[in-house]
């Protein structure tokens, strides 16, 4: 049998190679030789170019992943490494690290300053090709398609380990010893300890570092600013949508503030003319995240907040709906509720009180309910409702079963908190928090100067555990580590905007995460949900929160402190722990004082710390559960652009499947208490989706919600329901029983679709 070599000369087939290569690939892995070598067999034919030859072996490993086989991922995996290499280049074995430096440079794709700022060989030396071996199938075949760099002709020239130390080398440039600093980055995130989020993966060491994840921006109710008068050029509506086509452009997830925009109907004295209200300037918001399409590899991903004492807050519910006129919608972008505690309140009170009042207020006429919250708002509030200033009302039942009915049909709009957002916040002495962001993680001030920045990595759980214990001493190390690499960011970063760039080198926050939670819970003999499951949570939570605001002011003692820092909540003592609803910890009251006087006496380098993003792309590369989530199915079909791909869970390596509960036979009880737990410890909130068993009410969905607020919650996100009509594993009955245990509210009308949404693909975030 002769095939095709890659020069396009023949030469006879040498099984000794194909050989060479299947005893390299299952090397030290639990899987059925004979087998995989007949699958392999089946799909060599008569003249195949050895490309396809390294393809019939991937294909083989790939269709044997199962529950029973799970080992054939890392087969496959192994497979495509070789191929890759192969096709990077053009031999079986590594380059020298100074070749891809070189490489990058030559085709312009990599900073200058990588070869000139770092001894190359020392760095060649730290890396550990074995680390390749970590990859499952799905997430290397992710790593090849979208992360590692390629030449103007697509051939890539990067390979898994050089990717690591290029985003090492890039977020170390600005260190005293920079090839030291590299290498202690490289660890970590080579290890699969911590990785940062997507857009640094992509954008570290090139010639266009834009490295941070989300923004936060707000529109006023002005059509364009005056520069001339001392406004802002994107203190308007057209501005701020200007603004978003830059951050959108560079690959930012945007959350804006709409509250300011008058609602419709409403007079405009300078033409005399009425007001379209917020939902038409949505749509060429809608339509830019569409055209902007974050440099050409993803739509842009926009979040528009509005609360629902906004007059046009009913009509903007509607906004991601099917049907209807398509003038009052906008199917790209991803709407937000951003709630008052007294809505809530007089929710919780309807119960009692038939017909009790919701009030609809006219935000150009009453400016200041933007800027209120908490019991200042409320009293406002309830102020101008007892004078009479209101532009309309609705029962507050009617206003609470519109918004859950448009949640449960098109999974928008999403429930956040605003009071607890803002009560929580550490920088309430300079301003208010005016929405989340788009993945609701971010918590930060804006204003008309100010677009909030964040920027994200998160902690790999599952690799901070040892003989059934989490590893205390080694969360405290990759804290530290990823602290810095996260300060880092700030200072090398590219901002497309200037109000961007100014709040982020003012205030300094950064978000630290946390993923493979569910894996490091059953790699403890945990289940999700078990009280366990929640103490866990609480444990490892208070650990990230602790180390993480320890390395802050360590940092403030080595690089200064941040410009906001006077008259933060930091600089009063007060940190997250100390305004959460419940207090309980395990580290000690004694051990948090000795931190709260170390903060009050060295200062913070970071005005926000923590933020959990949903990880679900990096959750991936590093072959682990996706931030705080349960297990989604335990064995599913995935697919992006090399095809179809089978992956099994990595809690499956742990043989413990009564451990293994899936998301929908787990009452939402569980998902709350664990994430309030978790909001003890976050200055800023947590992507928390919520899964609905398939058959769950309108009451239970209600229930489900008003649960997250009283338990002190500060976001939600998707609400993730179990299709009607697909095959699912039947829901157990103490899932049911679960929801009829909650807080009993008038039962919501609702009609029987769901929401289809269950795999966002926007990677802002992740």
């Amino acid at each position: 049998m002769n095939i095709l070599k890659r020069d396009g000369s023949s030469e006879p087939l040498d099984f000794s190679k194909i050989e060479r290569l299947n005893e390299f690939a299952t090397r030290g892995l639990n899987v059925d030789l004979a087998l995989l070598k007949s699958q392999i067999k089946l799909l060599i034919y008569e003249g195949m170019t050895t490309r396809d030859i390294f393809k019939a072996q991937i294909g083989g490993a790939a269709g044997l992943i199962s529950v029973k086989n799970p080992d054939f991922t890392f087969v496959a995996a192994r497979y495509l490494l070789a191929d890759t290499i192969k096709e990077a280049v053009g031999k079986a074995e590594y380059p020298h690290l100074k070749w891809t430096v070189a490489k990058g440079i030559a085709e312009e794709r990599y900073q200058k300053s990588l070869q000139t700022t770092f001894d190359l060989g020392q760095l060649d030396n730290a890396i550990d090709k074995d680390r390749d071996l970590q990859f499952d199938y799905y997430g290397l075949q992710n790593l090849v398609d979208r992360y590692l760099m390629r030449d103007a002709g697509q051939k890539l020239f990067e390979l898994p380990q050089h990717f690591f130390m290029r985003v090492a080398m890039g977020l170390a440039l600005n260190e005293q010893d920079p090839t030291a600093r590299a290498i202690e980055f490289y660890e970590l995130l080579s290890s699969f300890d911590f990785m940062s989020s997507t857009p640094t993966l992509f954008n570290s060491g090139t010639r266009h570092s834009q490295l941070s994840s989300c923004y936060l921006n707000t529109v006023t109710d002005q059509i364009s600013s005056e520069p001339d008068l001392g406004e802002h050029r994107f203190a308007s509506i057209y501005g701020t949508i200007e603004e978003c086509a830059r951050l959108s452009k560079f690959a930012g997830g945007i959350g804006t503030d709409w509250n300011r925009v008058r609602g419709a109907g409403s007079r405009i004295e300078s033409t005399n003319g009425k007001s379209s209200g917020v939902i038409p300037y949505l749509k060429p918001y809608n339509d830019t995240a569409v055209a902007v399409n974050q440099g050409g590899k993803r739509k842009g991903s926009f979040a528009p907040y509005l609360s629902p004492w906004h007059p046009d807050f009913m009509d903007y519910c509607e906004l991601k709906k099917e049907f209807g006129d398509d003038r009052l919608r906008a199917h790209d972008i991803f709407p937000a509720a951003w709630i008052p505690d007294v809505f809530m309140e007089r929710v919780q009170a309807a119960r009692d009180i038939p017909g009790l009042m919701w009030s609809f207020f006219q935000p150009h006429l009453h400016p200041e309910l933007n800027e209120l919250h908490g019991g200042a708002f409320t009293t406002h509030y309830e102020a101008l409702e007892d004078a009479g200033e209101f532009q309309s009302q609705r029962p507050v039942l009617e206003v609470w079963r519109h918004i859950l009915t448009n949640l449960f049909e098109t999974g928008h709009p999403w429930v956040t908190f605003k009071d607890e957002c803002n009560r929580r916040s550490p920088q309430d002495h300079v301003g208010i928090v005016r929405s989340s962001n788009l993945c609701t993680e971010i918590t930060l001030n804006t204003s008309d100067t100010e677009t909030a920045v964040c920027n994200l990595g998160s902690i790999n759980l599952s690799k901070h555990v040892e003989n059934g214990q989490i590893m205390e001493g080694k969360i405290a190390s990759t804290v530290t580590t990823a602290m810095r690499m996260l300060d880092n960011v700030i200072d090398l970063n590219y901002y497309p905007s200037d109000r961007a760039r100014n709040s982020n080198l003012k205030h300094r926050p950064v978000g630290l995460g946390i993923m493979g939670e569910t894996e490091a819970k059953i790699a403890c003999g945990i289940s999700f949900d078990s009280q366990a499951g929640v103490e866990f949570s609480d444990r490892v939570m208070e650990l990230v929160s602790f180390y993480a605001i320890k390395a802050s002011s360590k940092l403030a003692q080595e690089r200064g402190r941040y410009e906001s820092y006077q008259g933060s909540k930091w600089s009063r003592g007060i940190l997250p722990i100390d305004t959460a609803r419940s207090r309980e910890t395990y580290l000690g009251e004694d051990t948090w004082q000795m931190l709260r006087e170390t903060v009050m006496t060295y200062g913070m380098r970071n005005s926000n710390c923590m933020a959990i993003a949903p990880t679900a792309t990096i959750s991936t590369l590093v072959y682990t559960t996706p931030c705080n989530e349960p297990i989604f199915e335990i064995e599913r079909d995935e697919s992006n652009m090399s095809g179809s791909f089978k992956v099994v869970d990595p809690c499956v390596f742990y043989g413990r499947p009564d451990l293994m509960v899936t998301a929908f036979n787990i009452a939402p009880y569980w998902y709350i208490e664990t994430a309030a737990r978790r909001q003890k410890w976050i200055d800023q909130s947590q992507s928390l989706n919520i899964f609905a068993p398939a058959g769950t009410t309108g009451r239970e969905l209600a229930n489900i919600y008003m649960l997250a607020w009283e338990k002190g919650l500060k976001t939600t996100y998707y609400l993730r329901s179990q299709s009607a009509t697909k095959e699912t594993a039947k829901v157990s009955s103490d899932v049911k029983a679960a929801l009829e245990k909650q807080a009993d509210l008038d039962k919501v009308v609702m009609s029987p679709g769901f929401c289809a949404i269950e795999n966002p693909n926007c990677t802002s975030c992740e």
